[in-house]
């Protein structure tokens, strides 16, 4: 069980990471707005259900 969470605070750290680059891409103004938008995300609460993680090659 706890090599599960090790995967899964892997994959929310990379996907945090991915969030950042791709934020710092932007210009100011939409910066703002995605960084508002995270604020509010993280101010609400995290919990296990509220993450979605996607693959790239979903088995779905």
């Amino acid at each position: 069980m706890e090599g599960d969470f090790k995967d899964y605070e892997l994959c929310i750290n990379v996907a945090l990471e991915n969030a950042k680059k791709r934020i710092n891409l932007l210009d100011s103004t939409d910066r703002e707005c995605v960084l508002e938008e995270y604020k509010e995300w993280i101010n609400d609460g995290l919990s296990k259900q509220t993450i979605l993680l996607l693959r790239e090659d979903p088995i779905i």
